[in-house]
């Protein structure tokens, strides 16, 4: 049951692109790890691995001290920041958007949060403008009447709470997403979502990036899922019950030998992928889930070390 939702959440998720500078965490090991001229050694999931993750939740500076971010990822947790503390939308709504970072000729980095899943018009897009540490935000709907619950033509942070309540009963899921869709369509906006020559394309190109990732690895898998695993923690603030919950969902199943491997920003990736929840996956009772739970996903550069793309589904957007 869980394989199966998982895999339908991850044809619907976006892939939002972030670039960091390097992080060499386990900066003596990484460093090693890239400097061999050899063959690139790649390790299972080991007990080993098990231990060294125990390990690590007793270090504070053993995988932290590296954790570097770019200027773009950088102004994107600013802008996250901002986007909480004026309208309310927290980590857990942003399921309900599409998060994108854009570098300006200035150094500024525009940062866009917009509804997804035919959410498009209701929820409108933030845009946040990060430069020198500060954030102004905007949204498209700003000055707009909210009130009124599902039936106002702009949703914000009323509608956002009561969507986070819905998504745990498919029907009221079902009933918010078909209103929020039919809105769209009296004010003229519809987005055609069918299939076209250029998916084809751009399966086939993603296809070869795998593979090109996969082959430019000098790091072995269990020095990238530390350095995931331990970037996941920190970012999200998880306290110790959670971070004992965290289930390793990469390498659970291997399709092809790069399954794991992406081309993010041009840069070759590992994904490391971790479920946080009770059980609610397998018995499809979702009010079993507890606050923070979802998937995490972190990218890191498979030659490098450094995490190029993170992103956190709650898994209450109602693409899953």
């Amino acid at each position: 049951m869980m394989n199966k939702n998982k895999e339908t959440l991850k044809a619907v998720m976006d892939r939002r692109l972030s670039f960091l500078d390097e992080a060499p965490s386990c900066r003596a090991a990484v460093q090693h790890r890239i400097a061999q001229k050899g063959e690139p050694a790649v390790k299972k999931f080991s007990v080993g691995l098990a231990l060294a993750l125990v390990l690590t939740l007793l270090s504070v500076t053993a995988l932290t001290a590296g954790l570097l971010l770019s200027s773009r990822v950088s102004a994107a947790r600013i802008a996250d920041r901002e986007l909480e503390k004026r309208y309310g939308v927290t980590a857990e709504m942003q399921t309900f958007f599409e998060r994108e970072e854009q570098g300006l000729p200035d150094g500024a980095v525009q940062v866009t949060y917009t509804g997804v899943g035919g959410m498009e018009y209701v929820l409108g897009t933030y845009t946040a403008l990060i430069k020198e540490g500060k954030a102004k935000i905007q949204w498209s709907h700003d000055g707009e009447d909210t009130s009124g619950g599902y039936e106002a033509k702009a949703w914000g942070q009323e509608q956002l709470r009561q969507m986070m309540t819905d998504s745990l009963d498919q029907k009221k899921k079902d009933a918010f997403i078909s209103k929020a869709t039919a809105i769209s369509e009296r004010h003229g906006v519809f987005e055609d979502h069918s299939s076209s020559a250029a998916d084809t394309a751009y399966f086939e190109e993603r296809e070869a990036g795998k593979t090109a990732a996969l082959n430019a690895r000098k790091l072995t898998e269990d020095e990238m899922l530390l350095i995931g695993r331990e970037f996941i923690i920190r970012n999200y603030g998880l306290n110790e019950e959670q971070t004992a919950r965290m289930e390793l969902y990469t390498n659970s199943f291997r399709d092809e030998e790069n399954s794991w491997y992406e081309m993010i920003n041009g840069k070759p990736c590992f994904q490391v992928e971790y479920l946080l929840y009770n059980d609610e996956y397998e018995t499809g009772d979702m009010t079993k889930r507890t606050e923070m739970n979802g998937y995490y996903n972190v990218f890191v550069n498979v030659e490098t070390g450094a995490v190029e793309e993170y992103e956190y589904n709650s898994s209450l957007g109602g693409q899953d």
